[in-house]
């Protein structure tokens, strides 16, 4: 055994295995501010998928919601119950125009009606991010998402020609899709169990899918048909990372986890070939490398050390503390005309190493020290690349040779957890998961963002529709409890933009025409109101907001200026001119939180409408501020609407004329 190994300094060592106390320290400062979780590596931190808010307290899952628009020329309304389905009712006569039971696999948190090209739509949201939109005339469905739990693994790789990517959260089933167009394939099984890390593999001329979870198991799929075919016991604890070499015709899985064992697989067969033990503490990377012998198996782990193995042996080659406190990523790549191993660490920082001699080839630092959680290597425009996800939620991408990285993308969604690269003819695409679970796309020549039409990763909150402009088509907007606002062709499905508008969750939203400008409100729980710009996904203006979390947002037209009402939590309601955010009023109701509001234009003269969670209906005269009606009515108005002698609420159970 080489001079410097296991023997020399497993008991002994001059750098010891990194303790436990800067991880404590970091987990009380996240105690005190969440945010601390992008300072701890992602094999330390459980990332949880959010969860909707369900206490009825604010927008989204939990209560009933409704819409008021038109169907085949009548005026109707949408309603969903929450658990009981969703329905189109015609306002005139209570005509039922259509709806669904509590079998139509969506669990409705959010509605809309709206036009698009000459038909009327209707669409709904779902407790699981889900998005669906139907033709409301003949019941069609247009397009949809399946709803998701959230995708913090993924991997990559083309199949049968196809760039394709595979994602899976801590919960729920692991998904396939197509990286050009989000098109979702199917569902790999894994009973609700999630995964922590996904491996593509190519064996015995199948394309093979391989998950591990926190129960210690990996399965094994054939991603052609969807049936599993290995199911791989011996880990103890939840698998942490995995990697594939390819031996001609066949293939070895090698599998790590918490339980600080590396353990080898054939995959032909799901016979285990050896375990590998050594490591002290949680394995947290995996690559192969080729070797002028039997190829070579690095890992490294928690307690600082990188290590070698002979494959075909299932033995010890070599093994070294680096010095670089706790190692969160690996990857092997080609550097200099050699095999190198990419080893990144809890400080943010990247080291090359040579594995003939553990020597340091380069080191590679980042601003703002916040681990490495994820390393992907990829081939551009002839040249090796490193790919590095953060703590922080940039992924950045790098040059080995120490030169300045072609470009670095912004956080979105939370602390990157895993990365993959998926070849594409227009060039490789590199996919991200993330600890909210939003899958992100990135070109991997630019670092730009490409749109998918991926599900939110909690409740979708607001849906509104968006007339055309210019050569715009009309737009169907979402936006959810995970923070992020979704615009798609309202006829056609596809997604054309995504952006977080608010990272404490959307709670309100709206979209309108203004100023020849396609332009989308967003409120949430601490008051703030945004406009955006629903084209490029950029904000436009921010609004002084509501005292508590904004509950509802409209768009109208006072006098020929287009203005956005927002109502609050606290009861009161307040306007603002959409074009340059001055105020136009403010109009306090009686301190319950404000459930629905229109404005409507009635021979040059704006009125105001509103109801509350109270169950009571005011009517303001906006230019003078006066209050011209209030009524208790028989309950609470989710959605309000002018008709020709009067006001229609919509509640709960159904509509009203006043």
């Amino acid at each position: 055994m080489p001079s410097g190994v296991d023997a020399v300094w497993d008991d002994a060592a001059g750098v010891p295995v990194p303790g436990i106390a800067r991880a404590l320290e970091v987990l009380a400062a996240q105690a005190l501010d969440p945010a601390a979780a992008a300072l701890l590596p992602a094999a330390l931190v459980h990332f949880d998928r959010p969860e909707p808010d369900r206490d009825g307290g604010t927008a989204g899952a939990g209560r009933p919601a409704a819409a008021v628009g038109s169907v085949g020329g009548r005026p109707a309304y949408a309603l969903a119950r929450p658990g009981e389905g969703f329905g189109l009712t015609a306002l005139d006569d209570g005509t039922a125009l259509g709806g669904s039971g509590t079998d139509a696999g969506v669990l409705p948190t959010a509605v809309a009606l709206g036009p698009a090209d000459g038909r009327e739509l209707f669409a709904v949201g779902g407790e699981d991010g889900a998005v669906q939109v139907w033709d409301a005339v003949s019941g069609d469905l247009l397009h949809g998402t399946a709803g998701g739990e959230g995708s913090q693994a993924v991997a990559a790789a083309t199949v049968h020609g196809v760039p394709l990517a595979f994602s899976a959260g801590r919960a729920g089933e692991i998904r396939a899709w197509r990286t050009a167009d989000g098109r979702g394939l199917g569902l790999l099984p894994v009973a609700g169990a999630g995964a922590d890390a996904l491996c593509h593999a190519r064996c015995a001329d199948l394309d093979l899918l391989a998950a591990g979870g926190t129960d210690g198991l990996v399965r094994v799929w054939d991603t052609a048909t969807g049936e599993q075919l290995h199911l791989l016991v011996g880990h103890t604890d939840r698998i942490t990372a995995l990697a594939v070499l390819a031996l001609g015709n066949q293939a070895v899985l090698a599998s790590a986890g918490a339980d600080a064992t590396v353990r080898l697989w054939d995959l032909a067969t799901g016979q285990p070939v050896a375990v590998l033990t050594g490591h002290s503490a949680s394995v947290t990377g995996l690559a192969f490398l080729p070797s002028d012998g039997d190829p070579l198996l690095a890992s490294c782990a928690l307690d600082g050390t990188l290590r070698l193995w002979d494959v075909y042996s299932g033995t010890a080659v070599d093994g070294r503390p680096t010095r670089q406190g706790w190692l969160t990523a690996l990857a092997a790549l080609d550097h200099d005309g050699r095999r190198v191993l990419a080893v990144g660490d809890e400080h943010g920082t990247v080291v090359l190493w040579d594995p003939s001699g553990f020597t340091r080839v380069a080191e590679l630092t980042a601003p703002g020290g916040h681990p490495v959680n994820a390393l992907a290597a990829l081939e551009l425009d002839g040249r090796t690349r490193l790919a590095v996800g953060h703590g922080d939620g940039t992924v950045r991408l790098l040059d080995p040779t120490g030169a300045a990285g072609p470009w670095t993308a912004a956080a979105d969604g939370g602390p990157v957890t895993s990365l993959a690269v998926c070849p594409a003819d227009a060039g490789p695409v590199l996919v991200c998961g993330t600890a909210s679970g939003a899958v992100r796309c990135l070109d991997a020549a630019t670092g730009t963002d490409l749109p998918l039409p991926t599900p939110h990763t909690g409740a979708v909150s607001g849906l509104a529709f968006c007339p055309p402009a210019g050569d715009a088509p009309a737009l169907l907007v979402s936006a959810g409890r995970d923070g992020t606002v979704r615009v798609r062709d309202a006829l056609g499905g596809a997604q054309l933009r995504r952006f977080t508008a608010d990272r404490d969750g959307v709670t309100a939203l709206a979209a309108a025409e203004v100023a020849g400008h396609q332009v989308v409100a967003t409120g949430g729980p601490a008051g703030r109101v945004g406009l955006w710009d629903a084209a490029l996904g950029l904000p436009l203006l921010e609004l002084a907001g509501t005292a508590g979390p904004v509950e509802v947002l409209t768009f109208g037209r006072i006098g020929g200026r287009e203005v956005l009402a927002a109502g609050g939590g606290d009861g009161v309601l307040r306007i603002w001119d959409a074009g340059d955010g001055t105020a136009v009023g403010e109009f306090t109701g009686g301190g319950a939180a404000v459930r629905s509001i229109t404005l409507q234009d009635l021979d040059g003269e704006a009125l105001l409408a509103c109801g509350d969670q109270q169950a009571v209906l005011r009517l303001w005269h906006v230019s003078s501020g006066a209050l011209l009606n209030e009524a208790e009515v028989d309950r609470v108005p989710l959605a309000i609407a002018f008709g020709d002698t009067g006001l229609y609420t919509v509640g709960p159970d159904g509509a009203t004329a006043l």
